[in-house]
């Protein structure tokens, strides 16, 4: 695990989880920056790893944490991934993003597609935002 994935983990711990898990998205909000920054630096592959490593921590900590209990309607660390996703797709959709990072990304988010937290409860919402790109 390298050291991004473990401050990553650090913040789903069970101590950081409260109601719509707020505290969780408002202590992912700085990797919404450090993914658009590299974006506009052009390091692409460091960009995919953040954001594949915080949909990973999300998926697995949604079920294994029981994220679920914690929102009606929103759940907030959803919105910041979906903003991570959004600035993404925008540098794609600008025609730099290389290719193997692109195939990567695709890699990464067709793995989640697999989990319990996607097949029952529809998480990371960003995977459902990708297939809208996608098509």
């Amino acid at each position: 695990m390298t050291n991004g994935k473990n401050k990553i983990e650090a913040i789903f711990s069970e101590r950081n989880i409260d109601e719509d898990c707020d505290t969780i998205a408002r202590l992912l909000s700085p990797y919404r920056e450090v993914v658009r920054e590299l974006l506009i630096q052009g390091n692409y592959a460091k960009a995919v790893t953040i954001l594949l490593e915080v949909l990973e921590s999300l998926t697995y900590h949604f079920v294994e944490d029981e994220h679920y209990n914690y929102f009606d309607d929103m759940y907030s660390p959803d919105y910041v991934c979906q903003d991570m996703m959004e600035a993404i797709i925008s540098s794609i959709k600008s025609g730099n993003f290389p290719a193997a990072e692109l195939q990567r990304l695709k890699d990464g988010l067709e793995k989640l597609k697999h989990t319990e937290a996607y097949k029952d409860y529809s998480v990371p919402y960003v995977l459902d935002v990708w297939e809208k790109f996608q098509r």
